[in-house]
């Protein structure tokens, strides 16, 4: 019999693995400097050498480590950071915000453990501190980053994403590099219920070239009615990217799920859900950006050609039975 346990734990024990290698490549100055200057792109290693201060050997030691792990490519002549080295990039950058603030820090807790304040007392001086300096961790600190959960699977986080939905009060966001049906028809259900839908197409294996996408809609007919429903709907704004790095959801600006891509091949490798009013912020301004650039999605005007063929040709048809 298949043990399904140890398949999870496995999996999970993998997972383990690819952090500590990521954590260890940025254990020390070196790599942490060389990672970086490669935010802005690294195209001369020569002079990023000598402006480092790093030795012939040091640097390529370290450029190596940073390249074997994912978080960095060698991309139009220039080495830069991959999508999941943008996201380290990102949590270091709050690390960072963090130990310069520590004294502060040291205050919040002091003020949260206090046992002479209510909720709202705690709430109030929290932030009326985090103005200084610190306004970006009053959501963190107050209530902190909730886990809700840690997914493997791509499955899974389809599921999760789904859920998400469902429960949805008043707006998504959601920008994604799939196509799945059963998410579509969550979205169509909550625009009945009249939530505001920002969506954001980034699936480039569908969308690549105009026969893909009319191999989709054939394959799973059922996507055509979905994605007219979705597109004429006045409560969703949809668009498409081509430069979508990985894929999130944002619901009523507390719920946050977001995909971290496997290293070189960009696959699905693992998903985080998580609570904050904080993440959910950000990355609904990571959505906004990619809008300015974005493009009219190809699934909506090739969507409502075949539906009004399709509903001509039903026309028709019911017209020739009654005469």
């Amino acid at each position: 019999m298949l043990d399904l346990n140890k398949h999870e734990r496995n999996e999970d024990a993998s997972v383990i693995k690819n952090l500590e290698k990521i954590f260890s490549s940025l254990g020390s100055e070196d790599a942490l400097k060389i990672f970086q200057e490669a935010k802005e792109g690294i195209r001369n290693s020569t002079e990023t050498k000598k402006k480092l201060g790093l030795t012939q050997k040091r640097y390529y030691t370290r450029l190596n480590e940073l390249l074997k792990v994912g978080l960095l490519q060698k991309q139009d002549g220039a080495y830069r950071h991959t999508s999941l080295g943008k996201i380290c990039y990102q949590i270091g950058g709050v690390l960072l915000e963090a130990v310069n603030n520590s004294e502060q820090l040291e205050l919040m807790d002091k003020v949260a453990q206090s046992p002479s304040l209510s909720t709202e007392e705690r709430e109030k001086v929290i932030r009326a501190v985090s103005r200084s300096g610190l306004a970006n961790f009053a959501d963190l600190l107050n209530g902190g980053i909730k886990p809700v959960g840690i997914v493997t699977k791509l499955e899974d986080i389809v599921a999760g994403a789904k859920r998400l939905i469902e429960k949805a009060q008043k707006e998504v966001y959601l920008a994604t590099r799939y196509t799945d049906s059963s998410v579509d028809e969550s979205i169509l259900n909550s625009l009945d219920r009249g939530i505001k839908m920002y969506l954001l197409d980034g699936d480039k294996k569908s969308l690549s070239q105009k026969i893909q996408l009319i191999r989709l809609i054939f394959s799973r007919p059922r996507l055509i009615k979905l994605f007219y429903e979705i597109f004429r709907s006045p409560n969703v704004y949809t668009g498409y990217t081509d430069d979508l790095p990985y894929s999130f959801i944002v619901v009523d600006g507390k719920y946050v799920g977001v995909e971290i891509p496997k290293p070189h091949s960009n696959d699905f490798f693992l998903g985080l859900f998580f609570e904050n009013e904080l993440l959910s912020r950000k990355l609904v301004e990571v959505f906004n950006l990619l809008t300015t650039k974005a493009k009219e999605d190809p699934k909506k005007e090739f969507s409502q050609e075949i539906f009004a063929q399709f509903t001509e040709k039903k026309w028709n048809k019911e017209l020739s039975v009654q005469e």
